[in-house]
């Protein structure tokens, strides 16, 4: 049945002065969002099902272990996560630093007080040669003994705690160095002291990529993991008779096992032991980074890093 023009208008005028369309409208209102809520209940019910059937599957996964990491890219990995030979330096300060002995070298030597620069520079050397071959050589770390180095030093005043400290070793049976490098930072500069003797001031950090030697903990497969290590030497040595005289030391090691036997080796924490450690710090991680900080006095002061 049609409608004429005139009829339409009056049947609309008609339906717009009914006072029940009113409440027709309200109670298709309702309706049509009781039925959206529920098509949302159903989605979250989905969700969860899902959530439950993933954790039926995983498991409770501590949060240094890595779930599904083939299908996130590592540089945006939770800082909890393993490192990798992948990305061995991924959220460190250290990525972008000098490997091994590059980053070691002083201001530029000009006259002082009497001394030449080719005096100054002499003595700058030594300290250079004394961080490497004790922080740096592939020798030192394994083992050897860095015996023409550490006859640099004026063995008066360098007791046997201070001349063990100065040198980084690592048990080959336990760690290998990643073929990444060592990183290297610090400044290194002198003055000529009121006595008229040269003196020289160094600060630096050295971070070292390890890997199990036993090759068994992987975070993917045939990606070994990594463990950082961070070392930093704070040291003035005053220039006398043609050797170093040790006049303060002060050394802080970073996600280094304190519980360790004390062999004159550093051992790594790796993903599971920093993540602990970090739990049992308790808010008294330092930042190892932070180039204004003066470390206490002392040698191997084992602390938790904010990281390494």
């Amino acid at each position: 049945m049609s409608l004429e023009p005139a009829d339409y208008v009056a049947r609309l005028r008609a339906q717009a002065g009914d006072p029940g369309r009113e409440a027709a409208l309200r109670r298709d209102r309702t309706i049509r969002r009781r039925k959206i809520a529920l098509a949302a209940g159903a989605g979250v019910l989905a969700l969860g099902g899902l959530g439950v059937w993933l954790a039926d599957v995983t498991g409770e996964r501590p949060p240094y272990e890595p779930f599904g990491a083939k299908t996130v890219r590592e540089e945006i990995w939770p800082l909890e996560w393993p490192y990798s030979v992948d990305m061995p330096f991924r959220n460190s300060p250290a990525t972008g630093w000098a490997e091994g002995a590059d980053g070691i070298y002083g201001e530029g030597a000009v006259p002082a007080g009497g001394f030449t620069a080719r005096q100054i520079d002499a003595v700058l050397g030594d300290v250079k040669t004394l961080l490497t071959e004790t922080g740096v050589s592939e020798r030192t770390l394994l083992g050897a003994e860095p015996v023409p180095a550490l006859a640099l030093l004026d063995p008066r005043g360098v007791d046997d705690a201070v001349r063990k400290d100065m040198v980084t070793r690592f048990d080959p049976e336990e760690v290998y160095l990643d073929e990444s490098g060592i990183r290297t930072r610090g400044t290194m500069d002198y003055e000529v002291s009121k006595a008229g003797e040269l003196v020289v001031r160094a600060d630096y950090t050295f971070v070292y990529p390890l890997v199990r030697a036993d090759a068994r903990h992987e975070v993917l497969p045939g990606v070994p993991e990594v463990a950082r290590i961070a070392v930093r030497r704070q040291m003035t040595f005053t220039s006398r008779g043609g050797k170093l005289v040790l006049d303060s030391y002060a050394s802080e090691v970073g996600n280094h096992d304190c519980a360790a036997p004390r062999d004159g080796r550093l051992h790594p924490l790796f993903a599971e032991g920093r993540w602990r450690a970090g739990q049992a710090a308790k808010g008294s991680a330092v930042d190892m980074y932070a180039e204004k900080r003066v470390l206490p006095d002392g040698p191997g002061h084992c602390v938790t890093p904010t990281v390494t």
